[in-house]
């Protein structure tokens, strides 16, 4: 069964969190109580990626310890305490008695997405292909972000599969690379100083 992510940005603005990617708040709009697609500029964090690298690194979805070395950011928190009343009617929407699919509820600051040292080069060690580990190096050599697929070394030994040992320094992942380049740019337009005030919240739907 296939799991996709409902991800969503917020700000602490005003004294308090709203919503700001993609459900943008136009200026002139209300807060709340606006019909579906009107007042605000839709943006996707993620572009939509059903990513488990991704997933698991967030919250510890469709992985596992025992065959990962790079754990989860964090285990999951449940909701916010408090957080966008957009946001909250699309979570009792999704979440309703009879729907057991919602899972793995969480929340995420920038501050805490960055200080995991995730969306950098990063030392990595895995069993790759040979060709396309010789194609990163390349891309890596002319400037391009390049994330090389590789099986985890504690998932056990892929030299049967024609896999190769290495060690390099490179992106763990590009989709999370990728969100808190787009989460540091609302923060920017959206004048917000500290990484603290910038935050994902976030579940998962099977």
């Amino acid at each position: 069964m296939g799991c996709d992510i409902a991800l969503y940005c917020e700000g602490r603005l005003d004294g308090k969190w709203i919503n700001i990617d993609r459900w943008y708040r136009r200026s002139g709009w209300p807060e709340i109580k606006v019909m579906k697609g009107e007042g605000f500029s839709l943006v996707d964090l993620i572009d939509g990626a059903r990513d488990y690298g991704l997933f698991y690194l967030l919250a510890g979805v469709r992985g596992s310890d025992e065959t990962s070395s790079y754990p989860p950011i964090a285990p999951p928190r449940g909701l916010p305490d408090e957080w966008d009343a957009l946001l909250a009617e699309e979570y009792d929407f999704r979440d309703m008695p009879d729907n057991v699919n919602v899972h793995h509820v969480s929340h995420l600051t920038l501050r805490e997405l960055k200080e995991s040292g995730y969306g950098e080069p990063m030392p990595l060690r895995g069993w790759v292909d040979e060709a396309e580990y010789e194609e990163m190096i390349r891309r890596t050599a002319a400037g391009r972000k390049y994330q090389l697929g590789f099986w985890d070394v504690k998932a056990g030994n892929f030299e049967s599969r024609g896999c190769v040992l290495r060690e390099w320094n490179g992106y763990l992942n590009l989709n999370l690379t990728s969100m808190i380049e787009k989460m540091e740019r609302l923060k920017k337009e959206r004048r917000i100083a500290s990484d603290d005030e910038v935050r994902i919240v976030f579940w998962f739907d099977n």
